[in-house]
């Protein structure tokens, strides 16, 4: 297990360091918020197309082989796109249509990641081993884009992603090391509009599944952009270059693994539900300060809550999933879930930028805001026994899925 997690914080931070380094150079070249936001758009948004897709795939065959072939996938999508920036190429589109395919494979692969984690530990290690996977993703996002810096300005763009398609490699050689099967139980015949449905209603008819995935939805939706768009919220408002956007993306994980850490720690004491209370009401306000945030200090400030806010949800909200769904469809319940955060980071990020080149990040941050308190209160009044599916946890009354 610790190969497996070794290997992919080295992944995580190569993600992170080509997120950055792709992102710095189409915002200085255009300075255009929603050309920016398309390089964090293509890596994130294909989950919503992919991960059904990679949901059935986990169901039906090995979900370690599946892994791999989406690892596989992505270290030849992403050695293109080095190839291509060596060559000069800048045009956003055409960086943005390499990165989409790659992280399409990796999209593939997640569900069957995800649906992995539960048959690797004990089912009382299960929300310790959620939150190890996000230190793993935060961690590369404080290392990935202090090493952008150095090795954007040493290396170069070209051999600084290909150093990224090298870590997918790896990885895939540590899931290969562990020599064992992820064969899943109870497979069952059918088309894929049924097996998909039957995904679908699992996810439904878990009321903590539910509410997990339409948390996390909401997150992504409102909250989750704010990272893509880093690079151009630095440059145009503090005129920042790709020192201070990877030290925004930089103490943005560190607040991310400190929340996860903290939130991680009490929740035996006081319980999930509320501290989900109190990390909302913390979000809302800080996502708010940092729209109006005056000087660099205060927005980075500010990152650092969002980051430990964000990160602590969507640690808690993944575990209960993971600890409700069906054994049967955990796979495709994960990748309903997975879809949702592609399709909502993608509509997202769309409206920010749009809304940022038309007006002002500071003004499209400040609606998003106001969007989300709105949404957190309709969620809530919409499942009024929230507190508890996240504390306790709902059975599963499947329904038939349509033949």
């Amino acid at each position: 297990m610790l190969l497996i997690w070794g290997a992919g914080a080295i992944s995580d931070t190569g993600t992170w360091i080509q997120l950055v380094v792709v992102g710095s150079l189409v915002a200085s070249n255009t300075g255009s918020a929603l050309q920016t936001g398309l390089i964090a758009l293509a890596t994130f948004m294909p989950q919503g197309i992919a991960a059904p897709v990679g949901g059935l795939l986990a169901d039906r065959f090995d979900r370690g082989r599946v892994f791999i072939g989406g690892l596989t996938g992505q270290a030849l999508f992403t050695t293109v796109l080095a190839v291509l920036l060596g060559l000069g190429v800048r045009a956003p589109l055409a960086l943005a249509a390499l990165i989409m395919c790659s992280s399409a494979m990796g999209s593939l692969g997640g569900p069957s990641y995800a649906a992995m984690l539960p048959d690797l530990v004990p089912p009382e290690e299960l929300m310790a081993m959620s939150a190890l996977g996000i230190y793993s993703w935060n961690a590369g996002r404080i290392a990935g884009p202090l090493l952008a810096t150095v090795l954007a300005s040493t290396l170069g763009p070209a051999w600084t992603v290909g150093l990224n398609a090298m870590t997918f490699a790896g990885l895939a050689l540590a899931v290969l090391a562990l020599r064992r099967t992820f064969t899943p139980h109870d497979t069952e015949p059918g088309s894929i509009r049924v097996r998909l449905a039957e995904g679908w209603t699992a996810a439904r008819s878990v009321r903590s599944c539910a509410f997990g995935i339409a948390a996390v939805t909401v997150l992504n939706l409102f909250v989750g952009p704010f990272m893509g768009l880093i690079p151009a919220y630095v440059h145009g408002q503090f005129h920042g270059g790709v020192r201070v956007i990877g030290m925004f993306s930089s103490i943005q994980g560190l607040g991310a693994i400190a929340g996860t850490l903290v939130v991680t720690a009490l929740t035996p004491r006081f319980g999930r539900a509320r501290i989900m209370v109190v990390v909302a009401s913390a979000l809302v306000l800080g996502y708010l300060a940092y729209a109006v945030a005056p000087t660099t200090a205060t927005a980075a400030a500010c990152v650092v809550v969002l980051g430990a806010c964000t990160s602590s949800t969507f640690t808690t909200m993944m575990y209960i999933v993971q600890r409700d769904a069906p054994h049967a469809q955990r796979g495709r319940v994960l990748s309903i879930l997975q879809a949702l955060v592609g399709f909502s980071y993608g509509i997202g990020i769309l409206w920010l930028g749009v809304l940022g080149d038309a007006t002002s990040l500071r003004i499209a941050f400040a609606t998003s805001s106001s969007l989300l308190t709105v949404s957190i209160l309709i969620l809530v009044r919409r499942m009024p026994d929230w507190r508890h599916s996240i504390d306790v946890g709902s059975a599963p009354v499947l329904e038939a899925a349509p033949a």
